[in-house]
């Protein structure tokens, strides 16, 4: 798997420096898209103020993945309702009809999707939204493409995987998602609670990191990077790996693409 940047084994990509796509109540920056990851995932970090909310909706052939960073959202899935809390992760399954509200603050949560290509809607969302009679026809047409039906309502379905998140296990790995759950090669896993000083070896199979918090040093084969909290990490060659913490309470979500 490569992620376009074959000059070096690493690359270093922060959210704040990523121009969003704005619609009224959310925010989105895209931090990696299937062009980046083969077609594997895509991961954008979503942001909407108290009371946004997304109506209810069906992914056919993609698994929709939900890292809560600040504020509380109530995520609706197959009509079983969840309130998550910073740490919290919910996987919807495909098939699942879901939905979602801001219940508190100013909400950020990751987005994942596995396969990618939802994320083409997101950059639509400003033409669309800013067509008169929109959303409408060309908003069903759009989600359709990317394998999505727009429904009034929730119902039955398959039921979603949650991790309610909760204090830091000091130098875990967690798996939040194994292949299963997301019916592809895609790994979700949750590095927590590193102190300073603390080192781990990222798997082989390890595609890219989001640092949740804190601060990692990462020595590849070729250079070394420091990375820190809202910063993604996508690795070329992460054979040889290894990865320091630079701060106390550093954690990152780990995202590996094989068994």
């Amino acid at each position: 798997m490569t992620f376009g940047f074959p000059e070096a084994s690493g690359h270093v990509i922060a959210a704040r420096d990523i121009s969003p796509v704005s619609v009224p109540g959310h925010d989105f920056r895209i931090l990696a898209d299937g062009s980046a990851t083969g077609g594997a995932f895509s991961l954008t970090e979503a942001e909407s103020p108290k009371g946004a909310m997304v109506g209810c909706h069906v992914h056919d052939e993609a698994v929709e993945c939900f890292y809560v960073l600040d504020g509380t959202y109530r995520l609706t899935v197959s009509d079983a309702s969840y309130e998550l809390e910073p740490g919290g992760f919910l996987l919807v399954p495909r098939g699942a009809p879901h939905q979602f509200e801001v219940l508190d603050g100013q909400a950020r949560a990751l987005v994942l999707f596995a396969p990618a290509g939802f994320e083409e809607v997101f950059r639509r969302m400003p033409e669309i939204f800013g067509t008169p009679g929109e959303p409408g026809p060309l908003w069903v047409q759009v989600n359709e493409q990317a394998r999505t039906r727009l429904l009034d309502d929730s119902g039955p379905g398959p039921a979603a995987l949650v991790h309610p998140g909760g204090a830091p296990a000091s130098g875990r790995t967690a798996t939040l998602a194994d292949s299963t759950t997301t019916r592809t090669d895609l790994r979700i896993l949750l590095r927590d609670g590193d102190s300073a000083g603390a080192s781990w070896t990222p798997e082989p199979a390890t595609t890219a990191v989001y640092v949740l918090s804190g601060r990692y040093r990462f020595d590849l084969p070729d250079s070394q990077l420091t990375v820190g909290e809202g910063e993604y990490l996508a690795l070329t060659n992460p054979s040889h790996a290894q990865a320091v913490a630079v701060t106390d309470e550093s954690r990152a979500l780990v995202l590996s693409l094989g068994h």
